[in-house]
């Protein structure tokens, strides 16, 4: 059975998420390989990773008195058929900042919602 929720989007953040790997615990006499990295003191950062860009809106429950987190980046690009959001769909996106929206669950604990209450 499918319940519906009535909430509030609370924030709405676009970031891109990247991993950074470390080298620690380097010794003075070893130090010298690790001269071309940034870092000193034995802490070194040796490469990184792009992972993605992520697209959180953060949407407030009322029944359940708590804050749920979507990633909502891929499915707006499914839904409006781009490759990115450009700043205009950005700022649309944005302005729904404070609107009511309805959530859909079926067990009260995963939560989605129907991206085109963002878009219109």
């Amino acid at each position: 059975m499918d319940y519906q929720y009535k909430g509030r989007i609370v924030d709405i953040e676009k970031y891109q998420a990247r991993a950074t790997y470390i080298k620690q615990g380097v010794k003075g006499p070893e130090q010298y390989k690790y001269k071309n990295y940034p870092g000193g003191n034995g802490t070194y950062v040796t490469g990184g990773e792009y992972l993605g860009t992520v697209l959180n809106v953060k949407v407030f429950v009322y029944d359940l008195d708590k804050s749920i987190k979507f990633d909502v980046y891929e499915q707006i690009l499914q839904y409006t058929g781009k490759k990115r959001i450009s700043p205009q769909l950005m700022e649309s996106i944005e302005s729904h900042k404070g609107s009511k929206v309805v959530l859909d669950s079926m067990d009260g604990k995963n939560f989605s919602f129907d991206i085109s209450q963002l878009l219109d």
